[in-house]
C-alpha cells in the first residue's frame, strides 16, 4: 500500500512539473517564407531566423519551440496566447499599440514589382494609381494601399496567399504586385515561375520595412528582457553576421 502511495504520488509530480515546464514554453510562430522561416525538405523548420530563434533559445536559456503555420493564424496565437511569439512581424505604428516588439531580426524594404515586358512611368506610389495594384489579403500592406486610395472597385486587386500573388502577375490579371524582394527568384522558380520576367518598378521608401521578434503583451516581463538580452548578444558577439553570410543575405 505504501508502494502505491508513493508510485502515486510520483506521478503526479511528474505530470505537474510537466505542466508547468509547458506552461512556460515559449512557442515561435512564422509563415513560410524562404529564406527566413520555411519548412525544408525533412519537413523541419528552416531558415535564417529559425536560426536566430535557436541561437535566442539557447542564450536566455530557456524552453522553445518553432513552428511554420499561416501568418493568420499565427497572428491569433499571437492574440490569444501569452507565450506565444512571431518570429518576423513588420513593426507598424498601430502594432507598437497592441504588441512588445523586442528587437529587429531583419530589414526588407518594399517594391512595385511587374513584368519587363510592361512599362510604367512611374515617381511615386499615387502615380500607380489607376493601374492594378495588388497585395495578400489581410496583410498590412492591403491598409497601405487603401489609406492612399486604392480601392477594390477601381484599381486593388487582392489575393489569398504569396503564391496566388504572383500568378495573377503572370496571367496578367493585375499589373503590379506590392511585396519585397527577399529572395524572389526563389520564391517564383519553386512555384513555375519564370523570375527574368520581372523587374522592380518602384521602391516604397515610406513602406515600414524593420521584422522584429515580437510578443503578446501579456508575456513576462522576465521573458521579454531575457529575448531582448539575447537579440543584443547574438548581435553584437559577431553570430548574427555570420547567419547572415550562412543564408546569403545583407543586413540592409
Amino acid at each position: 500500500m505504501k508502494n502505491l502511495f508513493f508510485v502515486c504520488l510520483l506521478s503526479f509530480l511528474l505530470l505537474f512539473d510537466c505542466q508547468a515546464k509547458q506552461a512556460n514554453t515559449l512557442r515561435f510562430t512564422a509563415e513560410d517564407l524562404y529564406p527566413l522561416h520555411f519548412i525544408n525538405k525533412q519537413g523541419q523548420a528552416d531558415g535564417f531566423l529559425v536560426d536566430i530563434v535557436n541561437a535566442i533559445i539557447n542564450e536566455c536559456n530557456c524552453d522553445g519551440t518553432i513552428e511554420i503555420m499561416p501568418q493568420a493564424r499565427a497572428f491569433r496565437e499571437l492574440q490569444n496566447d501569452a507565450n506565444t511569439l512571431m518570429m518576423s512581424l513588420l513593426k507598424t505604428p498601430s502594432r507598437a499599440e497592441n504588441y512588445d516588439f523586442l528587437g529587429e531580426v531583419y530589414t526588407a524594404h518594399a517594391y512595385l514589382v511587374g513584368k519587363k515586358e510592361k512599362k510604367f512611368l512611374l515617381t511615386n506610389l499615387q502615380s500607380a494609381r489607376g493601374l492594378r495594384v495588388s497585395t495578400v489579403r489581410g496583410y498590412f500592406s492591403q491598409g497601405y494601399l487603401e489609406k492612399a486610395g486604392f480601392t477594390l472597385e477601381k484599381d486593388l486587386v487582392l489575393a489569398p496567399e504569396p503564391a496566388s500573388l504572383m500568378k495573377m502577375l503572370y496571367k496578367d490579371r493585375t499589373d503590379l504586385v506590392l511585396t519585397n524582394t527577399l529572395h524572389l527568384e526563389d520564391e517564383l522558380t519553386s512555384i513555375g515561375l519564370d523570375p527574368t520576367r520581372i523587374e522592380k518598378k518602384l521602391r516604397l521608401n515610406d513602406f515600414p520595412s524593420e521584422l522584429h521578434i515580437t510578443a503578446n503583451k501579456q508575456l513576462s516581463n522576465e521573458s521579454k528582457q531575457a529575448i531582448r538580452s539575447a537579440i543584443d548578444t547574438i548581435k553584437q558577439s559577431g553570430h548574427y553576421r555570420i547567419l547572415l553570410a550562412k543564408w546569403h543575405l545583407t543586413d540592409s
